[in-house]
């Protein structure tokens, strides 16, 4: 009877290990090589630029792109709708995306300094959070 419950027990014990490695597998987003340096370049000519609000919508651009390429589709609202666990600022991550949304719609909208701080430094955040930087 002790061996018939030692060999249950064994069962029970790889059959929760195979769950949890698949369950790691499928939510974790490994980002090749390549697109991490992809990246780091794309991010070194963002904050290079001068005009705040086409730093932010690139910014907001290249987290979209980045996403894709871990394997999310639709658009950047829709990509963190199914990911914020993966942000440790996903309200920062949406207001800088709300922020680029009224760069992109609202005509003559500014972007001040301030703003533009914040919404760089959560594009960066999010960066870091995938283990890009």
């Amino acid at each position: 009877m002790k061996i018939f419950l030692a060999i249950v027990l064994a069962f029970v014990i790889v059959d929760i290990l195979i769950v949890v490695y698949v369950v790691y597998r499928r939510y974790r987003h490994k980002i090749p090589k390549k697109v991490i340096d992809e990246t780091k370049e794309s991010w070194k000519k963002i904050i290079r630029q001068n005009d705040h609000k086409h730093a932010i919508m690139d910014a907001d651009n290249l987290l979209d792109h980045t996403l894709t390429k871990i394997g999310l589709k639709g658009n950047l609202g829709t990509k963190l709708k199914k990911s914020p666990k993966l942000f440790s600022n996903i309200n920062d991550i949406w207001a800088a995306h709300k922020i680029r949304n009224n760069i992109a719609h609202q005509i003559g909208y500014k972007v001040n300094e301030k703003t533009y701080k914040k919404s760089m430094l959560a594009f960066k955040q999010a960066f870091k959070d995938l283990k890009i930087f």
